[in-house]
């Protein structure tokens, strides 16, 4: 059982990493309210004085993983701060994995100052606001995407399965079965190494690179 602060002294912000560090451990369905308080160090009770009820604290749960993912690291270039983001987004959600069903909460819209700062670098450049929003939203739900696969290609021991099948596959490619393949078997033979790591740095670059801020005219209707 952990010490209890003594009444008043709890913030929100300490009920909230709490809450946090609770789905760390239990995931989204096993917080508890009893759980938050204990992990805080607080009566149950106390912790409604920030919130009104369980939703009100996932609410509030959303907006600091949403604050901890889009900090800004300040760099001049729009491509560099969004590869930047790219890249924390994955760091975050892959070592806090049970965070990630927050992301999908009907949750109130909040300020996010990083996505101001990176849509007026866009539309400097000439992209249009929407454009600028639709290109800066597709990288986010890449990246959140990118994550959640990775987690599932993760054996019980911790190894991608996706380098097993490579490797299988470069077995196979030795094969008389691969004559046939001869481009497959070429490219396996040269790639000394291929796991996540690699196709996340790669998909990352050409995303961001290939994103074109110039007018130019586009299909409203299917």
């Amino acid at each position: 059982m952990r010490k209890q602060r003594p009444r008043g002294s709890i913030t929100r912000q300490t009920v909230v990493e709490a809450a946090l560090a609770v789905v760390d451990e239990h995931g989204l369905e096993g917080m508890t309210i009893r759980r938050v308080a204990e992990r805080a160090g607080a009566p149950p009770m106390s912790l409604y004085s920030h919130f009104a009820n369980k939703d009100g604290l996932l609410d509030l749960m959303y907006m600091e993983v949403s604050r901890r993912m889009y900090r800004d690291q300040g760099y001049d270039a729009w491509q560099t701060e969004m590869l930047a983001l790219f890249q924390r987004i994955h760091g975050i959600l892959l070592s806090h994995p049970n965070w990630a069903p927050l992301l999908s909460r009907p949750a109130p819209p909040i300020a996010v100052p990083l996505r101001e700062r990176l849509l007026q670098m866009m539309t400097a450049e000439g992209a249009t606001s929407e454009h600028a929003f639709q290109a800066l939203s597709s990288v986010v739900l890449v990246s959140i995407g990118f994550t959640l696969v990775e987690l599932t290609y993760k054996s019980p021991q911790g190894r991608s399965t996706l380098e097993e099948r490579f490797e299988r596959l470069r077995d196979w490619a030795g094969t008389r079965d691969a004559d046939s393949h001869a481009t497959t078997r070429d490219a396996v033979s040269k790639l000394a190494h291929f796991g996540l790591d690699e196709v996340f740095e790669f998909t990352a670059q050409t995303l961001i690179g290939g994103i074109d801020l110039s007018p130019r005219q586009r299909k409203t209707g299917r």
